[in-house]
């Protein structure tokens, strides 16, 4: 089947790059209007599957002025991958995160993404080449809330030179629209894909349509396209959660290795939820003469998540206790004497059992619903043979809304209870040495009898936070005749930022005195028991959680009464235990932030012969004038209140540099270096402050406390060496490799820092820049289909790539002499990853299986109530596969599978002997009718 579904105008010395990066830095896949008279105006590309979708990229990648990895629609509607961020993590150097069943971030740290560049994952991100964010209080715009049906394609820069808008130190994610230009005529397509999740046992799917066209008028040619999707998915996550392990007393369990550790309970967790994702990208564009083009465009992504979180975790209100020399001179963890234990070469043991064991159950439901819609208009003019322009102007508006609650049901009768006089303790048998982890109580009747709980604490929280983006750009291209420069480029930008935080939440804690905010009960109060409400609760784990042998006699979880969505289910859950929710924004709830930046941008292009050997590439500089104001409250420790405005402004000079050297036609390498910078996320610079008692005073420092953001933080700075070499042997094979090296300044961590307020000089906690680190890599990526091969086997083809990262920071959490390390690595990365990606194209069939891989990486700084030693996460690997059939040349059949291996997530403590938390995720299948004219 061909579908023609790029068209690219290239304009006479121009390069594919051109086309799809941004023109001066702003607007991706603009171009000025091609002059008929020349012979290389333009150019038809036609794109008909995996096989052209690998030539595209490759095209893109060679002929580029900077270092870019591409991944191409393979079609109308179909990237390789069913998610957006899963589609990146098939480019060298760049990894994910999944939660949630997708390539995700986790609801509660959406101000930190799921990509990471190099490690970093301070990346910028554009939408068509313009500057994009959502409103959740981060820089990053919500990748996983892109349907993947709206783009043609990604690219990802690694070493951005000047003309690139600055705002990532790890590099630049460019999502990629359609335009109508982009084809030579009418195109018309529409998909529906049907999806199975097979751990929550529910369908999803999507429909999606494209019409494409262009016309030839009386007042030029003018050219119309809209893309709209709408689709929705279903999740479930199990999680089992060990520990954290510590010492046990000597002599407690027989035969145990010296400095035994045993965890100090279980728990799991019962994730399910589903996504919607709504996307429209229109395009109007006007071609009144040869010289000048007209584009409008409209994007809107809306998305909506629902989670229900359902915890069951050990509740024992015991730990060893150390003294300074951190000998334990208490101990917690509670071995049960006579029990058979078995142990692992580090002495954590992995089998046994556990005396005075109570629990809580938790139910925390979370409805998010978020949008961003972009208006641009761009003008490129050629206003002479040498010279050409372009003008651009967007407008960003979004929002980031949020419904949380939480529910807990206890195993405590009254308040003030220990595991050791609750009448609902118990003995747990564990055992992690088989395919899957267990736990199970003695007493099978114990955690699923209404009568044994009661309802402690009620929670709820509401988000609401709007941004807001003006941005006008300019910018120009003059062609030299002759001489060392052949082309001088410049422009500048101004933008206009708007974002207003505003977020609560609010704890309950109830008693049989009712509603009690202060949780002041005294000790020995009776708590309210479930049976006082029986609706109350809610039967689980889900059915065939993990293996089905983990709380084999069943489990309650907390419910909430019967309405319309997450905050009317909260509100009468309040009402029904005599508490009221927080349905209003305070003082500190609230922070608005403006920032505007004016931007001026050079490059120089150069162009010769050293050697015999051809020489291009470019020297720019970028110079950035960053002005913002925080507004926020300070409040007094004698109740008043004062509304404070916090100004900071700094300028950043940013030299950039490439070369690129054609050894031959086929080989050539490139030289790269920029300076980049990242600026804080919005959440750091709110500016609430609060100030504490006056009179209570470190006796170090001699100054009171107080907490708050840090509206004046510095941004995030790097400097940035990349070295490759590209062999291109044919048109879809090609064997690259290549080294880079950060120096990054100015991390973000937890620090100190002092102010004067009425007079008197605080110990202000705040966030600072504080971190400095280095992150360095090797990146090798291979394609080729083996068209040399007899038969059918000529459509077999491969795609290979690896990275090696590493990386050093200073850690925030380390302290003299005490067993945290001094230096880590950076958060995410993993030392070594790959892809395997297997291909197969011939006649009407394509197929695709991808296997993806990444070696163990630290996942938090300080673990899990693991007293600052750090958190990492086992190795971990994906398999997926599909296969597309062109039924004939206007309809197409495809089946997909994700996460075919099953493979389970593990997150350990210090060293892998000490498991944390064990996840498993749905294993997805779907099918596609494709239908294209």
């Amino acid at each position: 089947m061909v579908v023609k579904s790029f068209y690219f105008q290239l304009m006479a010395g121009a390069s594919a790059a051109a086309v799809v990066a941004a023109t001066g830095g702003v607007a991706a896949a603009q171009t000025a209007p091609a002059q008929t008279s020349d012979s290389n105006a333009v150019a038809e590309v036609v794109v008909t599957g995996v096989r052209e979708s690998l030539r595209s990229a490759q095209a893109l990648k060679r002929n580029a002025d900077q270092i870019v990895d591409s991944v191409q629609a393979q079609d109308i509607g179909k990237l390789p991958d069913a998610n957006t961020t899963e589609a990146l993590q098939r480019i060298t150097g760049v990894q994910i995160q999944r939660r949630y069943g997708e390539g995700a971030t986790d609801f509660d740290h959406r101000t930190q993404p799921a990509v990471t560049v190099r490690g970093l994952t301070q990346v910028q991100n554009f939408l068509d080449g313009r500057a994009v964010y959502s409103a959740s209080g981060g820089r990053a715009f919500d990748l996983e809330g892109v349907p993947p049906e709206l783009l043609s394609g990604i690219d990802v820069y690694k070493n951005a030179p000047a003309n690139i808008i600055e705002g990532g130190v790890g590099g630049a994610v460019n999502l990629r629209t359609r335009k109508p230009f982009d084809a030579a005529g009418r195109v018309l397509s529409a998909t529906v894909r049907g999806n199975y999740y097979d751990r929550v046992g529910k369908d999803g799917g999507s429909i999606s349509g494209l019409y494409s066209n262009r016309w030839d008028t009386s007042a030029g040619e003018v050219g119309f396209l809209v893309n709209a999707v709408l689709s929705k998915s279903h999740y479930r996550q199990d999680g089992l959660l060990a520990g954290p392990f510590d010492t046990v007393a000597a002599g407690s369990i027989a035969g145990a290795p010296a400095n035994a550790q045993v965890p100090y309970g279980f728990e799991i967790y019962d994730d399910s939820g589903d996504r919607k994702r709504l996307g429209i990208a229109t395009a109007v564009q006007w071609q009144p003469n040869d010289n000048l083009l007209l584009t409008a465009q409209y994007q809107r992504t809306k998305y909506w998540f629902n989670r229900t979180g359902a915890y069951y975790y050990d509740f024992n209100n015991r730990s060893n206790q150390r003294n300074a020399a951190g000998v334990v001179t208490s101990y917690g963890t509670d071995p049960l004497p006579g029990a058979a234990f078995t142990f692992n070469d580090e002495g954590y043991a992995t089998k046994g059992s556990l005396q005075n064991q109570t629990f809580e159950t938790g139910r925390f439901d979370q409805q998010l619903w978020s949008q961003s819609q972009n208006f641009t208009l761009n003008a490129a003019w050629r206003v002479s043979d040498k010279l050409k322009t372009n003008f651009d102007a967007q407008y960003l508006k979004s929002y980031y809304n949020a419904d949380r609650n939480g529910h807990v049901l206890s195993l405590y009768t009254q308040v003030g209870q220990t595991a050791l006089t609750t009448p609902h303790k118990t003995v747990v048998d564990f055992d992690l040495t088989g395919k899957y982890p267990k736990w199970d109580v003695r007493d099978p009747t114990l955690l699923s009898n209404p009568a044994n709980y009661t309802t402690p604490f009620i929670a709820d929280s509401l988000q609401r936070n709007d941004a807001e983006t003006f941005a006008l750009a300019g910018d120009f291209e003059y062609d030299f005749e002759g001489g060392f420069f052949d082309k001088l480029r410049g422009g500048a930008r101004y933008s206009d930022n708007s974002i207003d935080l505003r977020g609560t939440w609010h704890g309950v804690c109830v008693t049989s005195l009712g509603a009690d905010p202060n949780c002041s009960a005294p000790a020995g109060t009776p708590l309210v028991p479930l049976s006082a409400h029986p609706q109350l609760a809610m039967k689980g784990p889900s059915k065939d959680w993990f293996d089905g042998n983990t709380v084999k006699g069943g489990l309650l979880y907390p419910a909430f009464p019967a309405g319309d969505g997450v905050w009317a289910q909260t509100k009468a859950l309040y009402a029904l235990l005599g508490a009221t929710t927080k349905d209003s924004f305070t003082p500190g709830d609230l922070n608005s932030q403006t920032e505007k930046t004016y931007t001026g941008w050079a490059v120089a292009d150069y162009d010769t012969e050293i050697g015999g050997v051809a020489i291009d590439g470019g020297v720019g500089v970028r110079v950035i004038k960053t002005q913002a104001t925080s507004t926020g409250t300070q409040f007094n420790s004698d109740g008043t209140s004062k509304a404070i405005d916090v100004d900071n402004s700094y300028t950043r000079v940013l030299p950039s540099f490439n070369l690129r050297a054609k050894l031959t036609d086929t080989l050539q390498a490139r030289l790269a270096y920029s300076k980049g910078l990242a600026r804080p996320n919005f959440d750091q610079l709110s500016t609430n402050l609060t100030l504490n008692n006056p009179n209570q005073v470190n006796p170090v420092t001699g100054h009171p406390s107080a907490s708050s953001g840090n509206p004046a933080l510095h941004p995030i700075e790097s400097d940035n060496y990349d070295l490759t070499a590209e062999w291109y042997f044919s048109n879809t094979g090609s064997l690259t490799a290549g080294v880079f090296y950060k120096k990054v300044d100015g991390f973000l961590a937890g620090g100190t820092v002092t102010g004067t307020y009425n007079g008197v000089v605080y110990d202000v906690g705040t966030v600072v820049n504080s971190g400095k680190g280095t992150v360095k890599g090797i990146e090798l990526g291979y394609q080729q289909f083996f068209d040399f091969l007899p038969g059918l086997l000529s459509g077999l083809g491969l795609q290979a790539n690896y990275t090696y990262v590493d990386s050093s920071v200073s850690n925030p959490f380390a302290t003299a002499g005490s067993n945290i390390p001094q230096q880590v690595p950076l958060e995410k990365l993993s030392k070594n990853s790959y892809n395997l990606i297997g291909l197969y194209e011939k006649g009407p069939v394509s197929a695709r299986v991808a296997y993806n891989w990444r070696s163990s990486y630290l996942d938090q700084t300080t673990g899990s109530g693991a007293n600052g030693i750090p958190q990492y996460a086992r190795p971990y690997a994906s398999l997926d596969a599909s296969v597309s059939f062109d039924v004939n040349e206007h309809v197409a059949v495809s089946f997909d599978a994700v996460n075919l291996n099953n493979r389970m997530n593990v997150l350990y403590i210090g060293t892998s002997a000490a498991p944390l938390q064990y996840q498993l995720n749905d294993r997805r299948f779907g099918v596609a009718l494709r239908v294209t004219y």
